[in-house]
């Protein structure tokens, strides 16, 4: 009889390990990058579809999450096909593969258009982090007499709430980072400087304008802009000419 309970005992507590592994979060990591170059891609937003959590890939295109086994994630960028995949039951590295989406582009307006387009499906699909803001006093006070207890809670750091205001600015930041990409844009250099790629890529990137500048400047502001960085482009080009 005694052995038998021990054996039930120690079957019992097999069974709750590995329960407890089953339904442990595993630890997601890898890069996501350009199915064709093969370069990584930053600010590639990764949504659990089941907690609505989720994080932003690093300038290279790495990203990290955690989730449970069987969670769906999904990959996202503007001009980019989304990209899903399955928790698998424990912890690993999964690089992901995004194929770019090819428009039928007639004009500046057409490109315009799709650019405002994703980015409200973007505002709409991630509202709650974009309309998120961090509790204050005022908060504490509405909710004090109808909820105390979750009131006292916007008093307590949480992790929950320091992991949504990270995502909300990242969000933000990389929505100004395609903002400025589709302004600044490499046809638009291109047409102006006349500059091919990889020289084209280098001066884009030394002489790349802020969001402010870009929120408020008109198309001639703008052109304007590419005219004289290029003007001084060639200066400092022909300066390093001289010393060699």
């Amino acid at each position: 009889m005694i052995r038998f309970t021990a054996y039930i005992g120690a079957l019992s507590f097999i069974l709750f390990v590995g329960l407890q592994g089953a339904f442990a979060q595993v630890r997601l990591s890898g890069m996501v990058a350009d199915q064709d170059t093969k370069t990584g891609l930053p600010f590639v937003s990764v949504v659990n579809k089941r907690t609505l959590t989720g994080v932003l890939t690093n300038e290279n295109g790495r990203y990290y999450i955690e989730s449970m086994p069987g969670d769906t994630l999904e990959f996202s960028m503007l001009s980019y096909a989304q990209k899903r995949i399955v928790t698998p039951g424990m912890s690993s590295t999964m690089d992901v593969y995004m194929q770019k989406r090819l428009f039928e582009l007639q004009g500046v307006n057409v490109r315009g258009s799709n650019y405002r387009k994703d980015s409200l499906a973007t505002r709409d699909e991630y509202g709650r982090y974009f309309n998120y803001h961090k509790p204050g006093a005022m908060d504490v006070l509405k909710t004090l007499p109808a909820n105390p207890i979750t009131a006292l809670t916007y008093l307590v750091p949480s992790k929950a709430r320091k992991r949504k205001e990270q995502f909300r600015d990242q969000l933000l930041y990389w929505e100004k980072e395609k903002f400025i990409d589709y302004r600044y844009s490499p046809e638009l250099v291109a047409k102006m400087t006349k500059l091919q790629s990889p020289e084209l890529d280098s001066f884009m990137y030394k002489y790349r304008p802020g969001y402010q500048f870009l929120n408020n400047a008109s198309e001639y502001d703008l052109m304007l802009y590419i005219k004289q960085s290029f003007e001084e482009y060639q200066r400092s080009k022909g300066v390093r000419k001289k010393e060699e």
